[in-house]
């Protein structure tokens, strides 16, 4: 579980292929922060939609506070900022998108979207995070999901079938 509202799934011992249930309004304020990852993704929408917004630096972007950190060193992050702009699309069942691990996205779900991923693992020396501002910083770690959030994660997903 993460608390963006997102439970996952690992389908096999390296990590590659996940199963992903999607519930935004159980990741606090809504607003998901922009950020990249140690892995290269696929991610397929198995049920439900999916909002996927790329991030670029430009001079007349919207002001982020940016976050850096070794991957395994969240706690020792250094922040400046940086203006960014942004590009959705929206992606419904059975459509695919791909994300390489250094591009800035935050991505958007409807409540009870179930989407597989398959990870492929790069070296990556340092992660990024973007948020409106400084206080609005989320832990990316995860924790074991309650009984109760299985059940209602659960629920919401089986409302696409």
């Amino acid at each position: 579980m993460q608390d963006i509202g997102l439970m996952s799934l690992r389908l096999d011992d390296r990590r590659e292929h996940r199963l992903h249930v999607w519930d935004p309004s159980c990741g606090g304020d809504g607003e998901q922060p922009v950020h990249d990852h140690p892995y290269e993704f696929t991610s397929t929408i198995i049920a439900g939609e999916v909002t996927n917004t790329q991030y670029e630096e430009r001079n007349a972007g919207d002001e982020y506070v940016r976050f850096r950190f070794s991957p395994g060193a969240e706690g020792e992050r250094r922040s400046d900022a940086v203006r960014l702009s942004s590009t959705a699309t929206i992606f419904n069942e059975g459509n695919q998108y791909h994300q390489l691990a250094h591009e800035l996205h935050a991505s958007w779900q409807q409540p009870g979207t179930v989407t597989a991923i398959r990870c492929q693992w790069v070296e990556t020396p340092q992660l990024t995070v973007c948020v409106r501002d400084e206080g609005s910083w989320r832990s990316g770690q995860r924790r074991e999901a309650t009984r109760d959030e299985i059940k209602a994660f659960t629920a919401k997903a089986l409302e696409w079938f």
